[in-house]
């Protein structure tokens, strides 16, 4: 037994080392799996988080949207925007009602902060909206306060805004005036928030100027908007 006890020993510890080794290996994968399903938990409660923060995003949008329909006289449809020029983000969008809703090519497009552009081209349940940012988009206005009249387009050269011309050479605009719409056009309804001047520059000579214009609508997170399918409600 003398001679046999160190092998013994020897024996003893190396098995007492494997079923550590072994046993470490059994937790570590016990531990992996459990940290695999609560990064899975957390991905999952992160995009919970996500969808809940977009429906009350959603909800809050919809509810503005209500108000604002209930407080106009022209007859709005409400439509959802499904798409975007991909050459072009701020260029037009389209929205999920057509001529089988009773839109119409030319027909005004507007939201609860404003102008948003006009009906380009109408499948049976599809119409494409040229944004009022885009250069090719032109809008009667007036200045709030004088009633003067002005031009509002797309800025080919500051993405986002629109540039104002006016009508009247002794129309004043200064910055932080508000523009709304004419109604002259008879495109969109008199009265439509348009945006607010934020600059002003002389042309020709000095002998007219230039306005900027930043629009009241975020065209860049356009979600829902309103079709003027009729002018007025008797």
């Amino acid at each position: 037994r003398d001679l046999l006890s160190p092998l013994q020993l020897l024996m003893t510890r190396l098995t007492r080392g494997v079923d550590n080794v072994i046993t470490g290996i059994k937790e570590l994968r016990t531990i992996r799996q459990q940290n695999a399903y609560l990064e899975g938990r957390i991905v999952e409660l992160q995009n919970q988080v996500y969808r809940l923060s977009e429906y009350q995003r959603e909800n809050e949008y919809l509810r503005d949207a209500l108000e604002f329909k209930s407080s106009t006289n022209h007859q709005l449809l409400a439509a959802e925007v499904i798409g975007r020029n991909p050459t072009d983000w701020l260029s037009s969008v389209t929205i999920n009602k057509g001529s089988r809703h009773g839109v119409e090519k030319g027909m005004a497009v507007i939201a609860g902060e404003g102008v948003v552009g006009i009906v380009e081209n109408v499948t049976n349940f599809t119409s494409t909206v040229l944004l009022a940012i885009d250069p090719r988009s032109a809008i009667g206005g007036m200045v709030v306060g004088s009633g003067g009249p002005v031009l509002v387009e797309g800025d080919a050269n500051a993405e986002g805004y629109l540039v104002l011309t006016p009508l009247d050479r002794d129309a004043i605009v200064s910055p932080g005036d508000v523009i709304l719409t004419s109604g002259l056009s008879r495109l969109f309804p008199k009265k439509i928030p348009i945006g607010e001047v934020v600059g002003v520059e002389p042309a020709n000579y000095n002998l007219s100027y230039t306005a900027f214009v930043r629009p009241f609508v975020d065209f860049s997170r356009l979600t829902y908007v309103f079709v003027v399918v009729q002018e007025e409600i008797q």
